[in-house]
């Protein structure tokens, strides 16, 4: 039966059917016009630079390569036949990693960009695509609610890459009031700033405590502040004090871009302390050993059973810091690598307001959002009210979600008459998500990944800063890319950026990325009505995912009755079901089998022990994913169905933190510490589900019934052996 509340994305000129190829190529001939109009275009490009230029590869020269011709299509048609065992990514029945689709705007921008082949590292190798990347930058900004004449955001190669540049980012800021105070004492000038708390101080009378705790706003606005002293307060000269105040901040004992952490923290007294939370992606330790931290600074604090941040550990710890301690920075998950869970950045934020307010203290607030990015704008795009308040988040938001939530019923229809349909009601209704996306916008420093919800091809990462003078303090001096000097330039509050080379850890860098985001962007918009419809339709079927996984139980015998009609071996059938471990925050489905038994007419979980739970998981888990050394004799083509996985263990997750996940399968603590909990993982990226049940062919409840399949195979061997 058609979801009524879409049926408007089951039209075949609905636009997001043209966004993508198609999963069987549906558009191949508008894409194979599309690549030839664009590489006749590049060789007119070639032909028309200095036509009068000599044709250096004749026609005769040109019929003697065709030996090497040969040679060389021989081998590319090796490279094409061996990617026929590659993941087919782009199929509705793949559900396992967080890959899908790319659209096709974004594949012809990477593809005009690479055959120029520009590096974006410096607008002299990167004339156009160095602009097309700042104003991806501008348009990312927007879509979080930055406002993009202040902020700053470049393309990285992912995540990784942006949480370690927004951690260095953080680091150095943290630092400039005590560059600053140093530099007053030394010039003998009487510098007022505000304190967290507000209050109004000579910087002279602040301990390091207390400069390092400014607001990050305020501590990157201070080095601009002193200067317009000096000199519209003072009388001095421009010309004297900026170059002063940048040899000052070169030299400065506190610099840890020229003198190390150690040698800091000899001076200061303090360590470093950075709190994520336990969900956090692996990149976030990464950047504290990079970065001279050590990964033993990074605070994990404890998630609750929906896998997001435990808000009130964090106040509890940040209110309770011990007194050597100095807080670098609080990092919340936007769409968590394993589960998709949205940590409460609202609670975060009034928790850093009232850490101002009571204890004087404030901190670097960083949001990967690396996953769960682009549900951002879900939030953009929407009508706005006369006269309505623009940070009113009930006003504002409220109205929108209708558009956005979808609430809908479904009917599990087996077509099997022995059975009454089931029907399943799904909605993204979820106030506290909602939230937490309305104030991205709070946070200093996000990290968004276009090749992950935003269909755009590897490379391409985000990192976007909400106070673009960070770069006041990033530069370096490199004569042969840039002509930019580091530090502050001029007394203007906002400059404009034009370059990024000078500005980032990486160096050489594909164009192409900032020309298959740029026309991506520019023409699927990042609001509600373009590319939110792609999110908002795989948001809503990892919510229909989940009802079908839990309502497997009440037609399993219409499963087994359609496997008997062509099954005539007399199978003792062992019963089982599925349990999706929580109410999904975005498009990510962790879900466990286990065995069950008939009682009293219901289908009732067996208490087995968890090595045998993690046992028969990962059996299952094998029969639905392709090793690379299976490759050889196991194609991608005959494997119908595709997940992944992942392990819950006391590394990660304490037992009490998510003990209201394992619960419901009596696991002890002890068991979970010895064990962990080996789960089923699905990511439901494709945005042609709904099209397809239009077409007849429903790939959610057809994957629920091989996954039946595969574990009624998988218990029965387990109960035999």
């Amino acid at each position: 039966m058609q979801p009524p509340k879409e049926k408007q994305l089951a039209t075949e000129n609905h636009p997001l059917a043209a966004w993508f190829l198609g999963p069987k190529g549906e558009h191949s001939q508008t894409w194979a016009d599309l690549f030839s109009y664009i590489f006749e275009d590049y060789v007119y490009w070639r032909r028309n630079y200095f036509p009068q230029d000599p044709i250096v590869v004749d026609r005769m020269r040109r019929r003697k390569h065709e030996p090497w011709f040969d040679y060389m299509t021989s081998n590319l048609d090796n490279i094409l036949k061996d990617l026929k065992a590659h993941f087919p990514f782009y199929s509705p029945r793949y559900v396992a990693h967080m890959l899908s689709e790319q659209s096709l705007p974004s594949v012809l921008g990477y593809f005009a960009g690479m055959l120029y082949n520009p590096n974006n590292v410096t607008d002299e190798a990167a004339p156009v695509t160095v602009r097309l990347e700042l104003e991806v930058g501008n348009m990312l900004s927007a879509m979080i609610g930055y406002k993009p004449d202040e902020s700053w955001a470049h393309i990285c190669s992912g995540g990784t890459v942006a949480n370690i540049e927004a951690l260095w980012v953080a680091r150095v800021v943290r630092f400039v009031p005590l560059i600053i105070q140093e530099f007053c004492k030394k010039e003998k000038v009487a510098f007022e700033v505000k304190t967290a708390n507000s209050q109004v101080a000579k910087i002279d009378d602040l301990s390091p405590g207390d400069l390092l705790h400014l607001p990050a706003d305020r501590a990157i606005q201070m080095i601009k502040k002193l200067a317009q002293y000096l000199i519209l307060d003072l009388g001095q000269v421009e010309k004297v004090v900026l170059p002063k105040i940048n040899n000052h901040f070169h030299a400065s004992a506190y610099n840890p871009a020229h003198k190390g952490l150690f040698a800091i923290y000899k001076k200061i007294g303090l360590l470093p302390r950075i709190y994520v939370s336990s969900s956090a992606h692996y990149s976030i330790n990464k950047a504290a050993n990079l970065l001279g931290y050590g990964e033993d600074s990074v605070f994990p604090v404890p998630v609750n059973a929906k896998f997001r941040m435990d808000s009130d550990y964090l106040k509890e710890a940040l209110y309770n810091q011990p007194d050597d301690i100095y807080t670098v920075a609080v990092v919340a998950v936007m769409g968590t690598t394993e589960e998709g869970a949205i940590d409460p950045l609202h609670k975060i934020v009034a928790i850093r307001d009232n850490l101002e307010k009571e204890k004087n203290r404030s901190f670097w607030l960083h949001a990967d959002a690396a996953w769960g990015g682009y549900v951002r704008s879900l939030f953009c795009g929407h009508e706005k009210k006369e006269n309505e308040p623009s940070e009113n988040f009930d006003g504002q938001v409220t109205e929108n979600i209708r558009a956005i939530d979808a609430k809908e019923t479904f009917t599990l229809d087996l077509s099997n008459p022995k059975k009454t349909q089931q029907e399943c009601h799904i909605s993204w209704d979820n106030p506290e998500v909602y939230k937490a996306f309305m104030q991205i916008k709070s946070a200093d420093s996000v990290t968004i990944d276009p090749h992950k919800m935003g269909y755009i091809p590897y490379p391409a990462g985000i990192i976007a800063f909400k106070n673009g003078l960070v770069t006041d303090f990033l530069a370096q001096k490199a004569q042969y890319i840039s002509d930019i000097q580091d530090g502050i330039k001029n007394l203007d509050e906002h400059s404009h950026i034009e370059a990024i080379g000078p500005y980032i850890l990486e160096g050489s860098k594909p164009g192409a990325a900032a020309a298959s985001c740029w026309l991506s962007h520019k023409t699927i918009p990042l609001e509600i009505h373009g590319h939110g419809k792609i999110v908002r339709t795989t948001l809503l079927n990892a919510k229909k995912l989940v009802c079908n996984l839990s309502n497997h139980k009440n037609f399993y015998d219409l499963i087994e009755d359609e496997i008997k009609v062509w099954d005539k071996k007399t199978t003792v059938v062992n019963p089982f079901t599925f349990f999706p471990l929580y109410d999904p925050d975005t498009n990510i489905v962790c879900f466990i089998a286990t065995a069950t038994a008939w009682i009293e007419g219901d289908m009732k979980k067996l208490d087995k022990p968890l090595k045998w739970i993690n046992e028969f998981n990962e059996r299952i888990y094998k029969h639905l994913t392709i090793s690379g050394s299976d490759l050889g004799y196991k194609p991608p083509y005959a494997q119908p169905y595709f997940i992944s996985r992942t392990r819950f263990d006391k590394g990660q997750y304490s037992y009490e933190s998510i003990k209201g996940v394992l619960a419901p399968f009596s696991i002890s603590q002890k068991e979970y510490e010895e064990e962990g909990l080996f789960v089923l993982r699905s990511t439901v990226m494709n945005p042609f589900y709904y099209l397809a049940e239009h077409e007849g062919k429903n790939y959610l409840l057809d994957f629920v019934k091989y996954l039946h399949l595969v574990t009624r195979g998988v218990i029965n061997k387990m109960y035999v052996a």
